[in-house]
């Protein structure tokens, strides 16, 4: 069983400044964190690694460090031969960490869009699904966080994001089945991982103060 841990920094996070959570990051990271001149992305991608470091200190994988990891072309992170998945919505942090196959996770604050501005992201039929349900927003979140945690799982662009076959229980991707695993910490949000392989998860909420001692 694999587990997801939460944090949700829309609460405390002013009890803090700055330099108090970059002081636990190596240097390449906070100059990494720096780029992001937005607060809410500098958070976001700050107490994402702080979340990966403690689940990196707490596995069997102890002997990793952040500054290790590498990126695909794509911008895919990963270890060697160790993968893990981050997403961020709405003052949520989310991490699936030490999976030796490919794992994407993805949450979504649900909002009231303009749906046809996303519909060149998505099939006929999943579109036509979509504007048929009794609630298109709702559905449209559904497919929306899938396509993204597969998206992640396959290290595929953007533009690729239309050739991402989803279904109830799976998604395809160049005739190969990933596996879907939603999950539920805010109901006001959606939540899901796409994995290669089946497996059960578990949800665990970590306070932010904790990952600064």
């Amino acid at each position: 069983m694999a587990e997801i841990w939460i944090v949700n920094f829309s609460i405390n996070s002013q009890q803090f400044t700055d330099e108090e959570l970059l002081k636990k990051l190596p240097e390449s990271t906070v100059n990494r964190a720096l780029r992001y001149l937005k607060k809410e992305n500098f958070l976001s991608f700050v107490i994402g690694r702080l979340l990966l470091k403690k689940a990196i200190l707490e596995s069997e994988y102890s002997s990793f460090l952040i500054e290790n990891i590498t990126y695909s072309d794509n911008g895919k992170p990963s270890f060697t031969n160790v993968n893990f998945s981050i997403s961020h919505s709405n003052g949520y942090v989310v991490l699936i960490f030490g999976t030796v196959f490919q794992v994407g996770i993805d949450i979504e604050k649900r909002k009231d869009i303009d749906l046809k501005l996303f519909k060149y992201l998505f099939t006929d039929s999943e579109w036509k699904i979509i504007m048929q349900d009794k609630s298109p927003l709702d559905r449209f979140y559904w497919y929306w966080v899938r396509k993204e945690a597969l998206l992640k799982t396959v290290d595929c662009s953007l533009k690729e994001l239309e050739g991402l076959e989803i279904f109830e229980d799976y998604g395809i991707y160049k005739d190969q089945r990933y596996y879907f695993k939603p999950f539920e910490f805010n109901p006001e949000f959606n939540g899901v991982i796409a994995m290669e392989e089946e497996m059960d998860v578990n949800v665990k909420f970590i306070e932010l103060e904790t990952l600064l001692k």
